[in-house]
């Protein structure tokens, strides 16, 4: 079995994360979990995986779906306090599609795999401006995203 990119004990915990970034109609897809904290669908790279092979295979696994990856447009490194342990996570963010006239577009989508606390819906660009979504920094950045990949650092979760 191959395991994710996890790595952790009692005093910290690290892992590599990737996400996807699907818009449609001034639309962003969004994951709300049972605390109703909002981020991006993707999940965690398994050891020896590509980023990219990881992003299909999750929206594959979680949604249902088939997506093309597009390509890579920033790259986060956060740290945090996850309960009493020091949290570092690296992210990258893909400009994604769907294949195959997949249709998500209904507003709530119930994941098929493992995590049933976890609800996928839209969240419009103007709406996404008074809520609290993590990375913070997809807020300033969703309208205009840039040409070259961007790196982010810090502790906004």
């Amino acid at each position: 079995m191959i395991e994710d990119w996890i790595f952790s004990d009692e005093q910290k915990v690290c892992h590599f994360r990737v996400a996807g970034i699907l818009i449609q109609d001034n639309k962003l897809l969004i994951q709300k979990d049972k605390d109703n904290v909002i981020a991006v669908p993707g999940g965690h790279i398994s050891f020896g995986e590509t980023s990219e092979n990881a992003l299909i295979r999750e929206f594959k696994e979680e949604i249902g779906v088939e997506i093309s990856v597009n390509r890579l447009i920033w790259i986060e490194e956060n740290f945090w306090k996850w309960g009493k342990r020091d949290a570092h996570n690296i992210s990258f963010y893909y400009l994604i599609a769907l294949k195959n006239d997949a249709d998500i577009s209904s507003t709530f989508v119930k994941p098929i795999k493992d995590n049933s606390n976890i609800l996928l819906s839209w969240i419009t660009f103007d709406d996404m401006k008074n809520a609290t979504i993590y990375p913070e920094f997809i807020k300033e950045k969703i309208e205009n995203i840039s040409d070259s990949i961007e790196h982010f650092t810090g502790s906004s979760w």
